[in-house]
C-alpha cells in the first residue's frame, strides 16, 4: 500500500495549482477527492518514460513526476484548454510535459508503461478498445499499461458509482459527451484480450464505487 510520502506528494502536486483559476483548482481538488491516485501510482513503474492518456489537467502526472523524479511523464488529452492549464504546472521542471492529442486516433509515442485513469468509461465501446489497441502498439512486450476504471455489476456499489459519476460530469471533474459506458469485468477483460492485452484486476476495497485497476501487459507474440 502507498505510505505517507506518496500522500504527501499528492499534496505537493496539487500544490502546483496553486496559481490556477478558482475553477481550476476546485476541479483538481475535487479529482484529488474522488479518485484514490496513491494506490494506483504504486503499479507504475519508478523509472523510465511513462504517458499518461486522457491526462485532463495534469494532477495525476504531477503524482507521477511528484512521487519519482526519475520518471519522464508525457501527459496527453483531446482538451486544449485543460492541456493549457497542465503546462503551466510544470514550472521548470525536467522530464515532464504536455500535448493535445486524440487518444482514440493514433498510438502514443513508444514508452516504458501507460497508464490510463478515470478515462475509458466516458468512451464507447469501440473508442476504448482502440484506446487499448493504440497503447499496446506503444509497448515493447511485456511492458505495463496501468488502467483505473469501473465495473457494471449488479448491487448497491455500482448505483453510487453510476450516480457519482454522472455528477462528476455534470459538474465538469470529468468530461461528457458519450455517454457514461462501464463494461462489466469479464467485458472489460474481453477488450483487453482483443486489444493484445494480458490483464488481471487489483480490487480496490476501500472504496465505496466498483472501482477496480487493471495490471496489464502487452502480450508475447506467438509463433
Amino acid at each position: 500500500m502507498p505510505g505517507s510520502t506518496t500522500s504527501g506528494a499528492l499534496r505537493d502536486a496539487l500544490e502546483r495549482y496553486r496559481q490556477a483559476r478558482f475553477d481550476t483548482r476546485w476541479l483538481v481538488h475535487g479529482r484529488a477527492f474522488l479518485s484514490d491516485l496513491p494506490f494506483v501510482e504504486q503499479y507504475v513503474p519508478r523509472h523510465g518514460f511513462i504517458v499518461d492518456l486522457g491526462c485532463g489537467q495534469g494532477l495525476f502526472s504531477n503524482l507521477l513526476k511528484e512521487v519519482s523524479p526519475q520518471r519522464r511523464v508525457l501527459g496527453i488529452d483531446v482538451d486544449a484548454s485543460k492541456i493549457e492549464i497542465a503546462r503551466r504546472t510544470i514550472q521548470g521542471r525536467e522530464g515532464l510535459r504536455f500535448e493535445v492529442g486524440d487518444i482514440t486516433a493514433a498510438p502514443p509515442p513508444r514508452c516504458d508503461a501507460i497508464v490510463i485513469v478515470d478515462v475509458l468509461y466516458l468512451l464507447p465501446s469501440e473508442a476504448q478498445e482502440a484506446v487499448l489497441r493504440n497503447s499496446a502498439t506503444a509497448l515493447s512486450e511485456n511492458a505495463p499499461v496501468v488502467v483505473k476504471a469501473q465495473e457494471r455489476s449488479v448491487g448497491p456499489k455500482y448505483a453510487l458509482t453510476f450516480a457519482q459519476e454522472m455528477m462528476s460530469v455534470a459538474l465538469g471533474f470529468t468530461r461528457g459527451g458519450h455517454g457514461l459506458h462501464f463494461p462489466s469485468r469479464g467485458e472489460a477483460l474481453d477488450l483487453f484480450g482483443r486489444s493484445g492485452l494480458l490483464a488481471h484486476v487489483v480490487e480496490m476495497r476501500r472504496r465505496p464505487y466498483t472501482d477496480v485497476v487493471y495490471l496489464a501487459r502487452k502480450a508475447p507474440r506467438v509463433g
